[in-house]
């Protein structure tokens, strides 16, 4: 019999508003049917696709995350033959509160025994005292977990040891791949891209891309564009991506803020694009430019886009110890909010296409670390694993 996994995500796409967790476990539940295991969605009422999908059956479930919601998420696990649960878990998943799915694993043991819950967690959540107390009430009651980056794994390590025990670290991978990434793929890109674009020889190709939210670096990015301007460089900085609807005002500061550096054509906000422009875009860029506040992590889906598209990457150091990036091998290194070391690290890749090779060449490497088949099968073998030692 097949493994039967239900998979609990509010955001599963396409949803009302764009998710790297929602894309995540749309390219998670297709490379697990295409594997073999039979995957049924948990979504939001926000979900607005098809119930029957090449990737499995999809649920509305709630549209607010409360005791009613616990009890239909247990309900459809029986209903559906679910052998295991698989929540993916950001506290801003579970409006208004993620204070009932913190309790989820544990009444799950009362209205669904025999199902055990997977927490896939992708961000512990704030520093407040609920937070730390609700994900530690998510952690303890889990049958097991799975880190899905390194950061994770390093708080558990630090904070919550003994769980690391029912712990496997399975990366993300890519939310946007590439159809093709060899040399004569990106070529017919980038060419594509000057002739639409109307853009002049030897015009650098710049690319950005994610939700826009506080700690990414998008402002710095601006302030680096300023410089690039005053000296006379001819590019353009592709910022791909949508806005927060609540984001307080955030994204039109962040436009405002490149107005007063000068910056006009040379920015472009896409907004919201469909995969195959991001990918068009990411595949014809010079570079990707990524100096995250938090530094260089392998919780980012758009990072790991960019890897999957062969690009070199420049970004900040990692804030956690990290079996994977190294400065100068698969990204160039730059300080934290420093827009003139960002300005002049990237310059200086920009005259040395040499360099700019060598850093796609580790990202191309690294990406390999991250493909999606390799992804499902562990952790088909992690819940088998566990459904083996379950009574």
């Amino acid at each position: 019999m097949p493994l039967r996994l239900a998979v609990l995500n509010p955001s599963f796409p396409p949803n009302a508003q764009p998710c790297g967790v929602g894309d995540y476990t749309q390219r998670l539940a297709a490379a697990l049917a295409a594997g073999g295991t039979e995957t049924v969605v948990l979504a939001s009422l926000d979900y607005r696709g098809p119930e029957r999908r090449p990737e499995g059956k999809v649920l509305r479930i709630a549209g607010e995350w409360g005791p009613r919601a616990v009890r239909a998420i247990a309900r459809a696990c029986r209903e559906e033959g679910a052998h295991a649960l698989l929540v993916q878990y950001a506290p801003d998943l579970y409006p208004p509160s993620p204070a009932w799915i913190n309790a989820l694993p544990l009444a799950m043991k009362a209205l669904a025994p025999g199902v055990p819950t997977v927490l896939g967690m992708h961000t512990v959540g704030t520093s407040t005292l609920p937070s730390k107390l609700g994900a530690g009430l998510m952690i303890a009651g889990a049958d097991a977990l799975i880190a899905t980056n390194e950061e994770i794994t390093h708080l558990l390590r630090r904070y919550l040891r003994p769980f690391l025990r029912k712990t496997a670290e399975i990366p993300i991978g890519a939310n946007v791949e590439p159809p093709r990434r060899d040399a004569e793929a990106r070529a017919l890109a980038r060419a594509r891209l000057m002739e639409e674009r109307g853009l002049a020889p030897g015009t650098a190709l710049l690319a950005h891309f994610g939700l826009f939210y506080p700690g990414k670096g998008a402002e710095q990015l601006l302030d680096a564009a300023g410089v690039w301007k005053k000296q006379g460089r001819v590019f353009r900085l592709f910022m791909i991506g949508a806005r927060r609807p609540d984001d307080g005002g955030f994204y039109e500061r962040l436009q405002a803020r490149g107005r007063s550096r000068g910056l006009g054509e040379e920015v472009v906000w896409t907004g919201y694009l469909p995969e195959g422009e991001v990918s068009a875009l990411l595949l014809g860029a010079d570079l990707f430019l990524a100096p995250y506040e938090g530094g260089i992590s392998t919780r980012r889906g758009s990072l790991m886009a960019a890897l999957a598209h062969r690009l070199p990457v420049v970004s900040t150091p990692p804030r956690v110890p990290t079996q994977h990036f190294r400065a100068g091998e698969n990204f160039a290194q730059v300080p934290f909010v420093d827009a003139s070391a960002l300005a002049g690290t990237v310059a200086a890749l920009l005259d040395d296409p040499a360099r700019r090779e060598r850093l796609a060449r580790g990202a191309s490497e690294l990406a390999g670390r991250f493909a999606w088949p390799a992804i499902a099968e562990r952790t088909r073998e992690f819940v088998t694993g566990l459904l083996r030692k379950t009574p």
